[in-house]
C-alpha cells in the first residue's frame, strides 16, 4: 500500500498521514499521536473505517498543530513558530488539490 507520510527529521512532528487516492477525506485532529504508515492507532483506524464506510477512496490526516504526543495535555506551553509555518505549507498543499470534504475530528466523544 502506498502511504503519504511527512514528519520531521527526528520524528517529534508529523504534518501529514495517508492514503493517497482521487477522493480522500480530509481530517483534522488537535496532535498527532503515535501512528505511522501501517502502524494506525485508534484514532486513524476510525478515520480510514468512517473514510471506506462513507464512499471515501482514501484518507489523508491533518493537524492543528504537529507535535506528536499522545495526549494533548502534554504539549509544548508555547507555540514553535517554525513547525507551524511547516505544517500551514502542508495544510495548503492538500487543501489546493480542489473540491475537497473535510471533517474536524477532535473532542472527547469516541466514534
Amino acid at each position: 500500500m502506498e502511504w503519504i507520510y511527512k514528519n520531521n527529521n527526528d520524528n517529534t512532528c508529523r504534518y501529514v498521514l495517508g492514503i493517497p487516492g482521487d477522493k480522500p477525506l480530509i481530517c483534522f485532529g488537535i496532535n498527532p499521536s503515535t501512528a505511522e504508515p501501517g502502524v494506525l492507532d485508534n484514532t486513524m483506524k476510525s478515520v480510514d473505517r468512517i473514510a471506506k464506510n462513507n464512499g471515501f477512496d482514501s484518507w489523508i490526516m491533518l493537524n492543528i498543530y504537529p507535535q506528536r504526543v499522545t495526549n494533548p495535555d502534554d504539549m509544548n506551553i508555547n507555540v514553535n513558530d517554525d513547525i507551524c509555518d511547516e505544517n500551514l505549507r502542508y495544510i495548503e498543499e492538500i487543501l489546493s488539490r480542489g473540491d475537497v470534504t473535510i471533517w474536524a475530528a477532535w473532542g472527547p466523544d469516541r466514534i
